[in-house]
């Protein structure tokens, strides 16, 4: 039975709005001391850390990197971090409406970062606030921290761990319940080169970490025009096609989603190198096509689906053609049991004579499946929901329990549910705001008192 707890959901749904309000964007043009990732994000901070204060909480600044939010005058030598993050993705193409209205409906709440992760992030903040207001009794130390880069390198909460020290344990609500006992790695690798190709420039992506939703290139190939124009009408491609004087301007639109789960998006990039390979038989739409057609690296010879360690995933982020110059940038989930050195050697294999550079390698991470803590989410989070079917698994999401030893990722979203993370028109459930205040609020509870 879940507890009704009214004089909270009212003020969670209008300080998620109001959070969602703020785009807490990276932006390298403002970056300095006192704001690390720029005056974006850094507003989204001072946002959170005025409330905070005004709440009555103990507040622990980290430069800007991260904030630590914590009962005043309870410190144990047993700590639980509950983390969020701050930042959310660019929003891309495709809304209905403005992504950072936070508009709210009898249903839900709009917006960039309404699920990624600024709704969950607003849960687990209430609850402390629940816990201080109500003089809940704890054995363990228990903070809420939220860092501001989560989305590009986690360097953030690098930084907070290497001044706080590592927590006895920590979860994320950054993924799926009941839990992830696991992550896949997680690669960023850079490609560059000479091309030599029709295409006289070429732009598609959003972000590294998001499939593509969508691209357009110019092209010298007038000759084919009609047929271009064909394809699309036919309705295998959802774009245009217009004449631009010498060239093409070919416009294709495909649906954004997670780079984790490329099956909940179609990659406008990659449809639009079909195209161009497909009508004028260009040598690099082709080699770049082959390479990245299947979103699960069989056109790279990388297609492994290990037996509960997961199934790599492989996106073209980015990429970028211009006076023949060429700059992509590649998201690679992997399983455990694969090296990323033998990944990136096959990939450059595959798009040879261009080269291939790991600019980031998140090795993948495995939680021990009979920690006390871990158990007490399990238990906790089946009292409550009554769920006993699904079970832990291995995520193909990369959360700050990569940069946190002794960390998981617990909830919000259900394992077949449909996740807007990263897409266009992005929401959260009013309806689930209830469910999930009594899983977190009772979990953190317990973990207080463990």
């Amino acid at each position: 039975m879940i507890k009704d707890y009214p004089n909270y959901y009212d003020d969670i749904i209008k300080s998620i709005s109001q959070l969602v309000q703020i785009p807490t964007l990276y932006d390298a043009a403002s970056i300095t001391d006192k704001m690390p990732y720029g005056k974006k994000v850094y507003e989204g901070y001072e946002w959170l850390k005025k409330k905070a204060l005004e709440d009555g909480f103990e507040v622990l600044e980290f430069d800007g990197h991260a904030l630590a939010i914590r009962i005043k005058g309870f410190i144990t030598e047993n700590r639980i971090d509950v983390v969020s993050h701050m930042d959310v993705v660019e929003p891309g193409e495709g809304w209905s409406e403005d992504p950072f209205s936070g508009s709210i409906t009898k249903e839900y709440i709009y917006g960039r970062g309404t699920q990624d992760m600024k709704g969950a992030l607003i849960l687990t903040y209430y609850a402390l606030k629940f816990m201080k207001e109500n003089q809940v009794s704890c054995k363990n130390e228990l903070r809420v921290v939220f860092g501001c880069d989560e989305e590009r390198t986690m360097e953030d909460m690098r930084y907070y761990i290497q001044k706080a020290g590592e927590p006895s344990f920590a979860f994320t609500p950054d993924g799926r319940f009941p839990f992830s006992l696991g992550e896949m790695g997680a690669i960023m690798w850079c490609v560059n080169g000479d091309a030599e190709t029709c295409i006289e420039e070429l732009d598609g992506g959003v972000q590294c970490n998001v499939v593509s939703p969508i691209a357009y290139a110019f092209i010298h190939d007038i000759k084919n025009y009609h047929v271009y124009k064909e394809k699309i009408e036919s309705g295998d491609y959802q774009g245009e096609v217009i004449l631009d004087q010498d060239k093409l301007k070919i416009t294709i639109v495909g649906k954004a989603s997670h780079a984790s789960r490329p099956e909940d998006g179609l990659n406008a990039t990659v449809k639009l190198l079909e195209l161009i390979q497909s009508v004028s038989k260009d040598p690099l739409a082709t080699l770049l096509h082959q390479c990245f057609c299947d979103s699960y690296g069989k056109g790279a010879g990388i297609d492994y689906d290990i037996k509960n360690a997961g199934r790599l995933t492989l996106n073209l982020g980015i990429l970028k053609i211009t006076d023949g110059k060429l700059m992509a940038q590649i998201d690679c989930r992997y399983p455990y049991g694969i090296a990323s050195s033998h990944l990136t050697d096959k990939i450059q294999k595959a798009l040879y004579p261009l080269e291939v550079s790991l600019k980031y390698d998140d090795k993948p991470t495995m939680s021990d499946s009979d920690s006390q803590y871990v158990k007490l989410l399990l238990n906790t989070y089946r009292e409550i929901t009554k769920d006993t079917f699904n079970e832990p698994f291995i995520s193909g999401g990369v959360t700050y329990s990569k940069a946190i030893r002794n960390c998981v990722a617990f909830g919000p979203g259900l394992k077949d549910e449909v996740s807007l993370a990263h897409q266009a028109n992005e929401k959260l459930d009013i309806k689930k705001i209830a469910p999930l205040f009594e899983i977190y609020l009772q979990t953190m509870i317990r973990l207080a008192n463990l």
